[in-house]
């Protein structure tokens, strides 16, 4: 595995956590009140739920997503070359 790829996989890793994290704080806050009885343990238990259905997400469409950037920006044409 190239190290660019490790790279881009680590990244898919760390930003679908993230992801998942804030996406859960927020529908867990809106649907019972922020901080409410149980927040922080109906939360923590979303976590695990919402990150598996992220994470193949991101790492498909990550890549994607970067190369779309790279032709918006003209990056496509250095490697071409």
């Amino acid at each position: 595995m190239s190290r660019e790829l490790k790279k881009l996989a680590l990244f898919g890793v760390v930003i679908s956590l993230l992801t998942s994290a804030y996406v859960t704080l927020l529908q867990t806050g809106i649907k019972q009140g922020f901080f409410s009885d149980g927040f922080w343990d109906d939360w923590l238990k979303t976590i695990p739920k919402a990150y598996l259905i992220l994470l193949p997400f991101i790492l498909i469409t990550g890549p994607l997503v970067r190369k779309l950037v790279d032709i918006i920006f003209g990056d496509h044409k250095k490697t071409a070359k």
